[in-house]
């Protein structure tokens, strides 16, 4: 009886150990099958003429899509394992018409017609069969003589509302004495130093209001535990984008528009991450003519683990965990 209830308990327990090293070897697989992506960008005649298309695939293909972008028009295809998605089949999803649809419609329409028919043809008999009577004239409408007109006139004008008075509210306040005077020079004079002084204190106390903000801005700055956990941020961002650099590029760009200016102002926002696409990137700006060709190509890896491994270390370092709580809790 005991060995059975012990090879039960073994049956058991190596089924648990199974289940947890497969839900161990899918988050594995989760997290170290990379997303690869591929870019393609081309245009040879201004931004009109780009045409461009994304390809992707995560866990071997089992999740995979396309966006293509020609002649003005996108293009999506997706697949998840056996589902398909795809923007023209959304499109054919909508036909033109339905027969069945179109039949009941026409069935409605014409039992409608013929019930109309049957009213019209029925409304003319019952009206020749219902005569219509006259009013019955009563003998007390007959025995009242016809009033004259002018008694008539007499009482309309005995029934009409009495004229509203109309009063001069001006002349009764100057014989109750309620006209107020006019303000002389002086009181508009007190009434526009009122208005500087209040004006002047609203904008000292705007002032220490922000000076008390900037003082508290400037202590939470240079407290040396935000300090450290800013540096430990930008740090984990530096290996983040390390992470994310793509295995293969090529960047040949040649821009220019009509205003010079223009062209300076957006090289200068290209030089400020030419540091790290220069390796395979060739600009050229060109400030005498309106250009815009573009070749791209890109090609890398993105992992969840990389990810994975920036959290944990931010929410393993003392510094960053307090400085969050500070942060949630300051208030200006």
């Amino acid at each position: 009886m005991l060995h059975i209830i012990f090879l039960i308990l073994k049956i058991i327990v190596f089924l648990v150990l199974g289940i947890i090293a497969l839900v161990l070897l899918l988050i594995a697989a989760i997290l170290l099958s990379p997303l690869v992506y591929r870019l393609d960008l081309s245009a040879e005649d201004g931004i009109e003429s780009i045409n461009g298309r994304v390809r992707f695939y995560w866990l071997m293909h089992l999740i995979a899509g396309e966006v293509v972008y020609r002649n003005g028009t996108l293009v999506w295809h997706f697949r998840a394992a056996w589902r398909k998605f795809s923007s023209e089949a959304e499109n054919d999803s909508v036909p033109p018409g339905n027969a069945e649809t179109d039949d009941a419609v026409i069935k409605d329409t014409t039992i409608h017609d013929e019930n109309t028919a049957v009213h019209e043809s029925v409304l003319p008999d019952l009206q020749e069969e219902i005569p219509i009577q006259p009013e019955p004239h009563t003998e007390e409408d007959s025995a009242v003589p016809d009033k004259p007109r002018d008694e008539i006139q007499d009482n309309k004008a005995h029934y009409k509302s009495p004229p509203k008075p109309q009063k001069n509210m001006r002349q009764e306040r100057k014989k109750a004495g309620q006209v107020n005077k006019a303000p002389n020079l002086y009181e508009r004079f007190v009434k526009f130093l009122d208005k500087i002084k209040y004006t002047f204190r609203k904008i000292c106390d705007k002032i220490r209001a922000l000076g008390k903000k900037k003082d508290r801005i400037s202590a939470f700055l240079k407290n040396e535990t935000h300090q450290n956990a800013f540096s430990r941020t930008v740090r984990e961002l530096k290996r983040l984008l390390t992470f994310l650099k793509p295995s293969k590029a090529s960047v040949d760009l040649e821009f220019g528009f009509s205003n010079p200016a223009l062209t300076g102002y957006t090289l200068a926002g290209i030089s400020m991450i030419y540091p790290v696409i220069g390796e395979f990137a060739q600009i050229n700006p060109d400030f005498e003519h309106k250009v815009f060709k573009c070749n791209c190509f890109v090609k890398g890896n993105i992992r969840l683990i990389y990810g994975l491994i920036i959290a944990l270390n931010m929410l393993l370092d003392k510094n960053v965990r307090i400085t969050y709580r500070h942060i949630r809790k300051f208030r200006l």
